[in-house]
């Protein structure tokens, strides 16, 4: 066998014992451990010839390619006929030069107590060792100066990294039966591993995107084409994806309104106190509590028929969706774990039964056997489908790398499991919302599926700082999220006493809107801004992402704002940037932000700014300051022309409530969404055909009474 190292960009250069690639600024420096014949090994010897560095073991050779993957990427990938008896395939223990800020991504364990009852302001970030076989479902973003202080078996997904000259991106890819994730942080250095947790033969896999750019959003991306490209799944990334219809409305879910508790009566209950709040879901989610169950010591919670609890739906699932549906829910969606339940199957039930011989038992438990993981789920979504439902939320996703340990390699059972769920749901007609889902193993095998939770849970009873963390786990998580699904920031309650933040939050998200208030509690000048009348969501152009200027601050420690952008194109007027607010300082200390074009990442050029709330009028851009738990809205409209429209008042994402613009020398004619306040700038006074002038001064404002409005000079 033979390694070899081919560096096609950047620079390539053995010193010192280390291979080191120099980008942008950034050096990383490395040394290769290869799996050849039972664990990872150094090399005996190095040697660099016509840009390849050779390495040499006892037992034989392999070989490592660097490959270009455009001008900003180079991926790290290994070709050897090796064995592992641990599951520990590559080991590249690293250094990385040139950065002085760090954000990383761990999914090592949930911070100390966060879902309790604990003092405030809570205590994050909270860096503990926690063992090398522990890991959790959730991604938590750490803002850091350097690697010294890590826990030694933080597990991260990737990191982003801060130079002077710009910034450099890390995503170790998980393929071949490995997870892909760093660890091994010890005086200042770390390790990128590639882990089975299985033993076997092997022959190769991808290890690590390493790209770098003057714009961080491209460092990621890039980072992600590279890998998603080395693999054969680039048909993964979000951009060949479609958000699926059913997200493009609001919607209602019963898990923090009824708990492990939802009925037929409840549900329904629920939705029409809605409806009298004139608040209209268009879809509605029947979370855990549904099923026919037993409960007990370990496995715990079982299934036992894929019959809902007789007692909480007794006319059965198909009726209560008929009668959804005929209130006005469009879709109605379905909740359970990839393992089918938490406990998995119940031993000697009716389902073990039907299911028999498409089901693993592992530790104990009843759960799906990957590779017959498609006739499962076929057979399930089926009946699903026959009741009516439109879409699965799948939970506990990060079962996975526990359940099949040592018996299946972590990524090929992920891999296998995910084919099998989205082939049956597409089979099927439905939908897949991902959950508990933020492994490495689970992120690389969303191949159709599009939308995914992209954090820790919102969490009732309310606390502060968990409203806060709540908003800032999912800004930073959506950075890696976004490359691969539209990020669900999760459900929340208009009753929530910190709501407007949330609210505001879930509407430039990008991702699904949906809500989970307890009947009759909905605040509807609250709730009903997220949609439009009929129920759908005016969505923007993007998942919302953190301003470059915060982007390596920590708004939760340090007085800054969180900032959030996107984007909406108006056609005719062009791109409109919207970004938000948000003070989630744990001290409750005031803070003091500005908004520019150039944090919705806008082009040179002329800008009007208006604030939602405060209905303020800005040019170029705008100072704020922000009370604790404060938010502001701004809408950052192209403004080259007399007449700069900023949308309906009626949403949060004023601008998507136009669907066509025309600005003339001296009047303007606009294709509205559905009647509403018109807020715009107006260089002249103005008068209105189709709508009435209720506002003139700072900002025009117009009542329109019918979709289509005519606005002329009045010179």
């Amino acid at each position: 066998m033979e390694l070899s190292i081919t560096f096609v960009s950047g620079a390539l250069k053995l010193e010192g014992g280390w291979i080191v690639l120099e980008k942008a600024g950034f050096r990383l420096l490395f040394r290769p451990r290869v799996s050849l014949v039972g664990e990872p090994a150094e090399p005996a010897s190095m040697e660099l010839e016509r840009g390849t560095v050779r390495l040499k073991h006892a037992e034989g050779e392999a070989r490592l390619a660097l490959v270009e993957q455009g001008p900003e990427a180079t991926l790290v990938k290994v070709e050897a006929e090796g064995r592992s008896d641990s599951g520990f395939l590559v080991e590249l223990r690293s250094r990385l030069e040139g950065f002085e800020r760090l954000l990383l991504f761990h999914f090592t364990y949930d911070p100390d107590r966060y879902f309790g009852d604990v003092p405030e302001p809570y205590k994050y970030p909270q860096l503990v060792e926690a063992g090398e076989l522990a890991y959790c479902p959730w991604s938590y973003p750490i803002h850091a100066d350097g690697f010294e202080g890590l826990p030694r078996t933080l597990k991260v997904s990737q990191l982003l990294a801060k130079g002077r000259e710009g910034y450099a991106y890390l995503l170790p890819v998980s393929d071949a039966g490995a997870r892909g994730y760093i660890s091994w942080f010890e005086g200042g250095e770390f390790s990128v591993i590639l882990n089975r947790a299985a033993p076997g033969a092997w022959r190769g896999a991808a290890a690590l995107a390493f790209s770098a750019s003057v714009n961080p959003y491209r460092a990621v991306e890039a980072a992600y084409e590279a890998a998603f490209s080395a693999v054969g799944k680039s048909r993964a990334l979000r951009r060949s994806k479609t958000l699926p219809e059913v997200f493009r409305y609001l919607g209602w879910c019963s898990w923090n309104a009824c708990w492990r508790e939802p009925t037929e009566e409840k549900v329904i209950a629920a939705y029409k106190s809605l409806l009298e709040k004139g608040v209209k879901p268009g879809f509605v989610l029947i979370d855990d509590g549904w099923q026919d169950e037993i409960t007990g010591p370990w496995p715990g919670t079982r299934i036992k028929s894929l019959n809902p609890d007789p007692k909480k739906f007794p006319r059965g699932f198909a009726e209560v969706v008929k009668e959804l549906k005929g209130l006005g829910a469009k879709y109605v969606g379905l909740w359970h774990t990839l393992n089918v339940h938490w406990g998995g199957v119940a031993k000697g039930s009716e389902l073990e039964e039907l299911w028999k011989g498409l089901l693993a038992e592992v530790g104990g438990s009843l759960v799906p056997d990957p590779s017959k993981s498609f006739e499962l789920f076929k057979d399930w979504y089926s009946k699903l489908r026959e009741w009516g439902f439109d879409f699965v939320k799948v939970d506990n996703q990060s079962f996975v790398g526990h359940a099949y340990a040592g018996r299946v390699p972590i990524e090929e059972a992920a891999r296998k499991l995910h084919e099998g769920l989205e082939a049956a749901a597409y089979i099927n007609s439905l939908e897949v919302l991902n959950c508990m889902a933020q492994q490495p193993e689970n992120v690389f095998n969303w191949l159709r599926s599009a939308v995914a939770r992209n954090c820790v849970d919102y969490i009732v009873p309310h606390r502060k700082s968990r409203d806060k963390l709540h908003l800032y786990f999912n800004a930073y998580n959506a950075l890696f999220m976004s490359q691969v699904v539209w990020p669900d920031w999760d459900m929340f309650q208009s009753h929530d006493p910190w709501a407007l933040q949330q609210a505001v939050a879930r509407a430039v998200s990008g991702g699904p809107v949906y809500l989970t208030d307890e009947p009759g509690k909905t605040v509807a000048e609250i709730a009903k801004p997220l949609a439009f009348s009929d129920g759908t969501l005016p969505l923007p152009d993007e998942p919302a992402l953190p301003t470059e200027d915060v982007l390596m601050r920590d708004p939760y420690n340090e007085a800054v704002p969180l900032k959030v952008f996107t984007k909406v194109t108006v056609e005719g007027v062009g791109r409109y940037g919207v970004v938000a607010a948000f003070n989630v300082n744990r001290d409750d200390l005031h803070v003091r932000g500005v908004v520019e074009p150039a944090d919705a990442q806008l082009p040179p050029g002329k800008y009007a700014i208006f604030e939602y709330f405060s209905e303020s009028l800005h040019s170029g851009s705008a100072s704020f300051e922000l009370e604790p738990m404060g938010v502001k809205l701004f809408i950052v409209a192209p403004a080259e022309a007399w007449f700069t429209p900023f949308g309906l008042k009626e949403v949060y994402v004023m601008p998507r409530a136009i669907e066509h613009a025309a600005v003339f020398e001296d009047e303007a004619v606009l294709l509205l969404r559905e009647p509403g306040t018109l807020v715009a700038r107006a260089e002249a006074g103005v008068r209105a055909e189709g709508g009435e002038v209720v506002q003139k001064e700072p900002v025009v404002k117009i009542k329109c009474e019918r979709r289509l409005v005519r606005v002329k000079a009045a010179r």
